[in-house]
């Protein structure tokens, strides 16, 4: 064709490439802006229990005759919680970060959701008790087994049950319910907690982040079980998506592919 119209192709693609980089460069800024955040809220979940810590021992030395044995069982008993939060904090960060040296799952298998369920239902059965919240488990006979790391998944379940119970008031309920669709198994876990506002719904699995203090029943949690339970399912190539309605409840939910039984030859 005549040189116009090479030059007009040549343009078109130095437009693309032009976006292409200013986009690349938008990225590195938005994924520094988070690593700076990352390491602040790390920086700030660490310091303060070790503050706390710090503060307690230094209070039973100095005033070592001032303190009675009640006092002084207390300020130990602060001190062992607060080193208890710090070892959970760090030996989640080590977690973290070995999950994300991983490619795919390291090791995949046939295995029954059910069971796995059924099984974590009675392990937290009795946590669910003492904070008068029904626990229970929805989910037919007609399950397919399904592929993926067991291990990986039971720390899902783990991590989206103990996030439920954190955020569901007295007299509330968790369910984990498993429901078959083609090909697969979609796996939810409900709660009748605070819920979730539709603006921070996108950010819950990102490392560190926080609901609005105010929306919180217990103390500040660093969100480090919903980034890991993330990370899982990245890893099992699926993805998690939330449903959440203010006041009524949020369910966590995601897919894993049905275990399909060579055909017998």
């Amino acid at each position: 064709g005549p040189p116009g119209d090479e030059i007009d192709v040549l343009g078109q693609q130095f437009n693309t490439m032009a976006d292409q980089i200013t986009e690349q460069i938008n990225e590195r800024k938005k994924t520094d802006q988070l690593r700076r955040e990352l390491v602040a809220n790390v920086s700030h979940d660490l310091r303060t229990p070790l503050a706390s810590m710090v503060g307690y021992l230094e209070t039973l030395i100095l005033k070592d005759e001032d303190l009675d044995t009640d006092q002084r069982t207390q300020y130990l008993k602060t001190a062992l919680n607060q080193s208890q939060h710090l070892g959970e904090l760090v030996s989640e960060l080590f977690e973290l970060a070995r999950l994300d040296s991983y490619e795919a799952v390291v090791f995949a298998e046939p295995f029954s959701m059910g069971e796995l369920i059924q099984d974590i239902a009675l392990k937290y059965q009795l946590d669910a008790s003492k904070r008068n919240i029904s626990l229970k488990t929805d989910f037919g006979s007609d399950v397919p087994l399904v592929y993926g790391d067991i291990g990986l998944m039971q720390r899902v379940i783990e991590n989206l049950i103990e996030n439920a119970l954190r955020h569901t008031p007295k007299g509330g309920s968790v369910t984990l319910a498993l429901v078959p669709e083609a090909g697969s198994v979609v796996v939810k876990v409900a709660d009748t907690g605070c819920g979730i506002p539709v603006e921070e719904l996108d950010r819950i699995f990102e490392r560190f982040y926080r609901l609005e203090k105010s929306r919180q029943t217990e103390k500040g949690n660093a969100g480090l079980g919903l980034a890991i339970v993330n990370r899982i399912i990245e890893l099992h190539q699926s993805k998690i998506s939330v449903e959440s309605e203010l006041n009524v409840g949020t369910t966590f939910l995601f897919q894993l592919p049905a275990y399909q039984a060579p055909a017998q030859v």
